[in-house]
């Protein structure tokens, strides 16, 4: 979901070849059947960095994305530590 909507802002808010990137990678993602690799396909979807800078020039937004991204590292750490790395 967040790659669709990452894809969506990028029309509006980046130049067209990235929007034009973003979409094919994510019709990408989209159309494939095996769907436990979809992160690691995600991660080419470099224009949602660019988005995520512009996002944060908000104060409130910076601190939302990096308690979200604090939660999710402790999380996925944990999940790691105990064994439990391959999804």
């Amino acid at each position: 979901m967040l790659a669709l909507i990452c894809t969506i802002a990028s029309w509006f808010k980046l130049r067209p070849l990235y929007a034009v990137w973003m979409t094919g990678n994510w019709l990408g993602v989209a159309g494939a059947t095996f769907i436990e690799s979809t992160p690691r396909y995600c991660l080419t979807m470099f224009p949602i960095f660019i988005l995520f800078a512009l996002l944060t020039r908000s104060r409130f937004w910076y601190g939302v994305l990096t308690n979200w991204s604090i939660f999710f590292f402790a999380l996925f750490a944990s999940l790691f530590a105990r064994g439990w790395w391959a999804f």
